[in-house]
């Protein structure tokens, strides 16, 4: 099949057994791939109810029809499956969809062994990791490798079969211990850090998957593909946003978010950091620590970094990045300055397979926690946490991995920590359970609309709002009026750049953002290449005409925007079946209550009818009733009928939920 391999290798675990099944080409036009396949899968193979850590729980590796190719930056990998970290205000036992996406090279030699996607269930009744070497499927003991930290059982994992060009996806210490956020690594420091896909694995007693694989990817107009993917290369490669990338890793963000005041600080509660630019800027950082860069497969960009610490206390510490967000969720949202011990951290949370982000937002609670007098020592086993203390949290990073002492309960994720102590609960930044990341959703209410409305939780690469931040829009002003409807497009500039703290326009917005990078998802393309400020331009300047001349199929542009509206809504029915609605389409009481401290925007909050308006408006576009449940019209639409029966199941519980609340 052009573009895609035309089948999935389906494991079970438990009777070590696999079966590779074939797929139509039907199945492709309907959820391209990747993204796609993998939300079909997860949907339609876990339940209502159903814990994250039962063995029949799906964990899917998906690729797209680009993985693999010449294509640019078309190396990346979705993991889903029914996810253990996220959960809804009903309580924490309400799960839904949870997925991440990796780059390196692991999904491209999926592709290459034969495969679109990799499903696994069952559990293993000891340590085991397959090997998949085309068709062959091998289930080898991995006890051995159970307690080693990923760089260390990758190179072991090597060795033994004999081959470095085979690509691993594993777990670290933190996935065998079930932490509820650890992360899947791939090539040494290529992260799937979101949503507990880590911890799903370690459940079924699967340390990795390692891949090698010698097919071609067939695509349908070669000549045509590879003139227009060289021409989408040199253009990417030669754009502003990647020449900066490129010297600077994503550590550019820094500057960038911090002069319009939206950067994470201190438990993502004040809003701003005094000179956070100068310390963590991306060439301050790549003059001092940078040893080389590094890229994912195919890209052109190489925003890759791989560290080395040549002085100081941590003099020879090596690892593969840091990305902005692990250095900002470890450095600044804990208030430190200390940008080699912060930077050290990154590398530690990848070695132990732990979400950088949530990992951050553990030590950063326990730190405002304790500022409040919320904990003391007697709730902690004896161990402090105050701001800034990098010594400190290098230790409970480790005891968080292992789940030791205090350690123990924060690899629950804050969300659980606060409800077992009974205290904190308004100090923790989320959305359904999953903590924000480094951009504060009392400014950027582009972002913030998407956290919201994320299918796994409070999520920025689910909804990339990026054209409403000063820069963005003003480089690209083609795609707002590309994105918005002419009276809509009108306020959004009339009012730029203020606008960004003005919600208006975000419900249309956020509605093209979140299908905009569901393509990319679908198609197995990094995001760092589409949307506002990538070199790329919008899915359909980028790739849709790649994805056309890849597969032969005849998609007009409506058609592949409806997929990627297939997909999302497949993905909010995995939540709505189990009644979490509206009620979790929002923000915690501080970012109405409490305005940000410092900053540009020194004093602005969020404002609760407004909020209200954008959920109903956002509602509205997507054809969802007013309570953000699929309508059945909208469910026919997009060719997904078996969910209309699973929304009944779900207003029933959630109406129960109400009635028990007011009474």
């Amino acid at each position: 099949m052009n573009g895609s391999m035309g089948q999935r290798l389906r494991i079970d675990l438990t009777n070590r057994t696999y079966e590779i099944e074939k797929l139509p080409e039907s199945y492709y036009k309907k959820w391209i791939g990747g993204r796609g396949m993998n939300s079909e899968v997860v949907y339609h193979e876990s339940f209502q109810g159903m814990d994250p850590f039962d063995p029949d729980n799906p964990l899917c590796f998906g690729s797209g029809p680009l993985v693999g190719s010449f294509a640019p930056l078309s190396g990346r990998t979705t993991i889903s499956t029914r996810s253990p970290m996220t959960c809804s205000n009903m309580g924490t036992g309400i799960h839904g969809h949870g997925d991440t996406n990796m780059g390196g090279g692991w999904g491209p030699m999926m592709k290459y062994a034969g495969f679109d996607q990799i499903i696994v269930k069952g559990k293993s009744e000891k340590p085991v990791y397959v090997f998949v070497d085309d068709n062959k499927i091998e289930f080898k003991d991995a006890s051995h490798l159970w307690g080693i930290g990923t760089k260390k059982a990758t190179m072991k994992i090597l060795e033994e079969l004999g081959d470095h060009d085979i690509r691993v996806a594993l777990i670290g210490p933190a996935g065998e211990k079930l932490v509820r956020f650890a992360c899947v690594m791939n090539s040494f420091s290529a992260s799937g850090g979101r949503t507990g896909m880590g911890a799903v694995m370690g459940s079924k007693n699967l340390k990795a998957i390692a891949v090698r694989g010698t097919n071609p990817v067939k695509i349908a107009h070669p000549q045509e593909f590879m003139k227009a993917s060289w021409a989408l290369r040199e253009k990417i490669h030669n754009s502003p946003s990647a020449i900066r990338r490129r010297a600077e890793g994503s550590l550019d963000l820094f500057d960038v978010g911090n002069a319009i005041g939206i950067n994470a600080h201190k438990n993502c509660s004040t809003g701003y950091m005094k000179d956070i630019e100068t310390l963590y800027g991306g060439m301050q950082w790549a003059n001092e620590f940078l040893f080389r860069r590094k890229a994912c497969w195919s890209c052109p960009v190489g925003c890759g970094r791989y560290t080395y610490i040549k002085e100081g206390k941590y003099a020879g510490f090596n690892c593969g990045g840091p990305e902005m967000e692990s250095l900002c969720n470890l450095g600044p949202r804990i208030d430190s300055e200390d940008i080699a011990g912060v930077t050290v951290m990154c590398g530690i949370v990848n070695e132990l397979g732990m979400d950088s982000v949530s990992a951050g937002a553990a030590l950063s609670w326990t730190m405002e926690a304790f500022e409040k007098g919320y904990i003391t020592e007697k709730d902690t086993d004896g161990l402090r946490l105050e701001w800034g203390d990098v010594d400190t949290s290098i230790k409970v990073l480790d005891m968080i991995a292992k789940r030791e002492g205090f350690g123990d309960l924060l690899a629950e994720g804050n969300i659980r920590v606060a409800e077992k102590l009974g205290v904190g609960m308004d100090i923790v930044p989320h959305c359904r359970g999953l903590e924000h990341i480094s951009v504060d959703p009392r400014v950027a209410l582009g972002f913030s609309l998407g956290y919201a409305m994320s299918t796994r939780g409070s999520d920025h690469l689910k909804n990339y709002s990026c054209l409403e931040f000063p820069g963005c829009a003003k480089s690209r002003a083609y795609q707002v009026d590309e994105v918005l409807k002419p009276a809509t497009a009108k306020k959004f500039w009339d009012n730029f750049p203020s606008q960004m703290t003005q919600i208006d326009t975000k419900p249309e917005l956020c509605n093209w953002s979140e299908k905009n990078k569901c393509i990319a998802d679908a198609v197995g393309c990094c995001c760092q290449a589409i949307g506002s400020w990538g070199g790329a331009g919008t899915w359909k300047e980028a790739y849709a005409p790649l994805l056309k001349l890849a597969t032969g199929f005849d998609y007009n542009d409506d058609e592949i925007f409806k997929t990627a509206e297939r997909i999302i809504n497949i993905e909010r029915a995995h939540w709505l079946r189990d009644g979490s609605a509206i009620q979790d389409d929002t923000h915690i009481d501080r970012y109405f209550d409490e305005p940000v401290a410092g900053g540009p925007h020194k004093g602005l909050k969020l404002d609760r009818e407004q909020w209200a308006w954008a959920q109903q408006e956002y509602y509205a576009l997507k054809n969802w009733d007013n309570f953000g449940f699929i309508t059945d019209d909208k469910a026919l639409d997009l060719d997904i009928p078996e969910i209309i029966p699973d929304m009944e199941k779900g207003k029933k519980i959630f109406s129960d939920w109400v009635i028990k609340t007011t009474a």
